[in-house]
């Protein structure tokens, strides 16, 4: 088993004390993750990307949230430092 992660109320929590109000549900974040599994399945993660985009309605440029998902994927560290505010969201390059 790879390394145990936050269930959903304590990523739920996470995400709202993030957000700095409440934006997300136990059910609603279940159900994004299981749509998220869905595009995994279909077309990897690219659309898994595209999924969550569409979803949240984030206005980021896809290119630079790949290289981000992929610099998670290489270095998982990243990714804690930034749930756990040991590091700041990357900034654009313009």
């Amino acid at each position: 088993m790879v390394g145990k992660g936050p269930n959903h109320k304590e990523m739920t929590q996470l995400i709202n004390t993030m957000m700095g109000q409440n934006v997300l549900t136990e059910k609603q974040l279940g159900q994004i993750l299981e749509g998220a599994r869905r595009a995994n399945e279909r077309g990897g993660m690219s659309s898994v990307l595209d999924y969550l985009m569409k979803v949240t309605q984030a206005d980021v440029d896809k290119d630079e949230l790949t290289e981000f998902a992929d610099s998670v994927r290489t270095n998982p560290q990243v990714g804690m430092d930034l749930l756990n505010g040991k590091r700041g969201i990357p900034k654009n390059k313009d």
